[in-house]
């Protein structure tokens, strides 16, 4: 009996032994497959890992340099954004600006405009008097240089006043100059509003370029992070710590 058994355990034994030899022959049988057209000697063998290793090595450096890429542009486009939108603040104050230059210009406009009225109907009245050319075009003088600090004439309409021209007669009745100096109130008034206008509407399209240039930033740095969020997890652990600290760094 004791014979027996003992006979079994010694089979088993090489019965274990043979399989294990046969798996070693199939995966080096296996190992002989995988390897290229050509590759059998050992100094091949040796040479097409160590190519295949190079390979594998460049081709991580180049996944790490996409991923770096891909990152650098989410920070750069990251940062275009805050730009934008602390540039399209700005411009919405310069609308808010040009809003309240426009009621100033019309407040300034209306009240000149009232002048004149009052000057039409004073001069509808005004009775003749002693000529005296000398005080008059002080009056005149005064009276211009007194409109021009209140901002109701221009620099070339207050040099047209004090040298007589272009309608500016120191001989009219004071009556008659106070009319001709509200009408060229009113006209310069009237431009200043004009421009103000105009200011005002380019600020408004200036605005709207800037916001438009917003949304277009924020879609494009949502999109790029998630690309940069693909990227990194494509790599391994290493080398997406490596990238991750190169940003932290950059950041900085």
């Amino acid at each position: 009996m004791d014979f027996a058994v003992a006979l079994l355990v010694d089979n088993g034994g090489r019965v274990a032994a043979i399989w294990l030899l046969l798996l070693a022959c199939a995966l080096v049988a296996l190992a002989g497959l995988a390897l290229p057209r050509g590759v059998r000697r050992p100094h091949q063998i040796s040479s097409w890992l160590a190519e295949s290793a190079g390979r594998r090595r460049a081709e991580a450096t180049r996944r790490a340099a996409g991923a770096t890429e891909v990152l650098r542009y989410a920070n750069e486009i990251t940062v275009a954004a805050r730009g934008a939108a602390l540039t399209a603040e700005r411009r919405r104050d310069e609308c808010q600006r040009a809003q309240a230059d426009v009621d100033h210009a019309w407040q300034a406009y209306q009240r000149v405009d009232a002048a004149l009225g009052r000057a039409r109907r004073a001069a509808a009245f005004a009775a003749p008097g002693p000529a005296d050319d000398a005080e008059r075009s002080r009056a005149l003088r005064r009276a211009a240089q007194a409109a021009y600090h209140r901002g109701d004439l221009s620099d070339t309409q207050l040099l047209d006043a004090l040298t007589h021209r272009n309608g500016w007669d120191p001989r009219l009745h004071p009556v008659e100059q106070e009319l001709v100096l509200a009408r060229a109130a009113v006209k310069h008034r009237f431009a200043a509003y004009q421009r103000a206008l105009d200011a005002e509407q380019d600020a408004w399209r200036a605005s709207d370029i800037a916001t438009a240039a917003v949304r277009s930033l924020r879609r494009e740095v949502t999109l790029a992070a998630a690309q940069a969020d693909a990227a990194q997890s494509a790599l391994p652990q290493r080398e997406r710590a490596a990238i991750r600290g190169g940003r932290l760094a950059a950041t900085a």
